[in-house]
């Protein structure tokens, strides 16, 4: 069976923080006539196809963060190759958290024995049933990795590639304002290997599934700190 597990990058599941625009599909030519009051010069219109252009923040819906994104001289996603994205060994975890609470590492050592033959590590926290209810409470009080807890997976040997439901890596607002910022984004992507960060997938339909395999899959824009993917995963 396979499951999605990352967001439609429609209007009814696109989730920004801030003021960042929401992507938009950009018509460049429509086998259709001008509506009433269309500028022309935009588009052709009365063509022979339909083609588009998309204008995107790479940090759009269900994405990955490489190093790039917190360190000048980071790795972008051209470092990664096709076989880093597919996961032999993944595992999803359930630990429910609520708003601003922090994975630990006293949370992940009970699976210390399932984590160490992993090599994608998904945490189920449950808090992503606020998404769509009360998408404010979701963007600024989710709950995230600590840093202690980044470190520990991190050094894992097997492990490449970590996320949970919720909006990012860990809350924003804290990791804004830490001194360096961010402290579990770089205990992930700084830990001196080559790392990605899963950030706003969908998990609630793996819960009670066994996963075989993942497969999350981005653009390929090799000067990126980060983008959007398409993530699945095999299961039983």
């Amino acid at each position: 069976m396979i499951v999605q597990l990352s967001y439609p990058l429609d209007p009814e599941h696109v989730l920004m923080p801030g003021s960042i625009a929401a992507p938009v599909l950009r018509p460049r030519s429509r086998m259709v006539a001008a509506p009433a009051g269309a500028d022309p010069g935009n588009v052709r219109w009365d063509s022979y196809n339909n083609t588009s252009f998309i204008d995107a923040f790479v940090h759009t819906g269900t994405h990955i963060d490489t190093a790039y994104h917190v360190c000048a001289d980071g790795i972008k996603l051209g470092a990664f190759s096709i076989e880093d994205f597919v996961f032999e060994h993944p595992i999803l975890l359930e630990i429910p958290k609520g708003d601003e609470e922090t994975i630990g590492v006293s949370d992940l050592m009970p699976h210390a024995d399932a984590l160490a033959e992993a090599d994608l590590l998904l945490v189920y926290t449950g808090f992503s049933k606020h998404r769509s209810s009360e998408p404010e409470r979701y963007v600024m009080k989710q709950p995230g990795f600590s840093a202690d807890a980044a470190e520990y997976l991190v050094a894992l040997p097997r492990l490449r590639c970590a996320g949970g439901d919720f909006m990012g890596i860990e809350n924003i607002p804290a990791g804004r304002a830490s001194d360096p910022p961010f402290p579990a984004h770089r205990a992930f992507l700084l830990g001196g290997k080559k790392f990605l960060i899963l950030e706003d997938p969908n998990l609630a339909p793996l819960v009670g599934k066994r996963l075989r395999r993942a497969f999350i899959i981005p653009l390929l824009f090799p000067e990126a700190e980060a983008m959007m993917v398409t993530a699945f995963a095999e299961t039983d």
